[in-house]
């Protein structure tokens, strides 16, 4: 009979994005991305104490006796890979999802099983492409202590797992939600560029015509109030300093 051990764990899922397709393309390059991405992980998996369980497929299932640790493994491997994605272009990318949950791990000889596993299984398809998911169980023994920020994702219903849990995502530094965020703060950090819009004149013989003009104006002045670059001063200041131009105009002609 094999002998079963239940302990905590954390359990690591990483998977070769877009792996299939690759192969139905080009089995030959498939196979060589295949090889090389376990090369690069392989050796990193054991600085952070992690054993690797086993290989399905494109995918690994690693073990770690922590949660810091497993988080520390992801961001390190996502980084390597990141690294070496910089020398090449297309198909030849090797893009890695990685999922990460803590729970009671059953060790049934050399496999481990449990709900556990099942849980870390479906985190890592909700990770963006070089990316890192973490369940709540993860985020609370980690929190403050990875170098990057962690956004809460919410509650989400996973395949065969009873109720919602709740996810977060490690937002490294190349992923589309830290360039959304660095942008934000750059528009906050930035000075406001500040606008004034004059009134258009109606230059129509017939004077009723004027509201054309004044609707125009108020359109304009809408239209660049959107912008959170700019800061637009208000219609009645901008009439003041068209006054203000024509009475200095008007002083210099005399």
């Amino acid at each position: 009979m094999l002998e079963i051990e239940r302990r905590l764990g954390a359990i690591m899922f990483t998977d070769l994005v877009g792996y299939s397709a690759i192969s139905q393309r080009d089995e030959s390059l498939a196979l060589q991305l295949l090889e090389e991405h376990r090369t690069i992980l392989r050796p990193i998996f054991p600085r952070y104490h992690g054993k690797e369980i086993k290989t399905m497929g494109d995918a690994f299932l690693v073990e770690f006796t922590n949660a810091m640790d497993a988080t520390n493994c992801a961001v390190e491997i996502q980084k390597a890979v990141h690294a070496r994605n910089d020398l090449h272009e297309g198909d030849r990318r090797i893009v890695i999802r990685i999922g990460i949950h803590l729970g009671d791990i059953i060790h049934s000889g050399n496999d481990v099983l449990g709900n556990a596993v099942n849980i870390a299984s479906r985190v890592e398809p909700l990770a963006e492409p070089e990316g890192v998911c973490i369940t709540q169980s993860v985020y609370d023994q980690v929190k403050n202590n990875v170098d990057f920020p962690i956004e809460e994702l919410g509650p989400k219903m996973l395949k065969n797992v009873e109720g919602k849990l709740i996810i977060y995502q490690i937002v490294m530094p190349w992923s589309y939600r830290q360039s959304i965020s660095r942008e934000s703060k750059s528009i906050e950090q930035r000075p406001l560029q500040r606008i004034a819009v004059l009134p258009f004149v109606n230059m129509s013989p017939d004077p009723n015509d004027s509201y054309f003009a004044d609707g125009m104006t108020e359109e304009l002045i809408d239209k660049l109030a959107q912008s959170k670059s700019l800061k637009v001063i208000a219609r009645k200041l901008s009439c003041t300093l068209r006054t203000r131009t024509k009475r200095r105009r008007k002083s210099r002609w005399n």
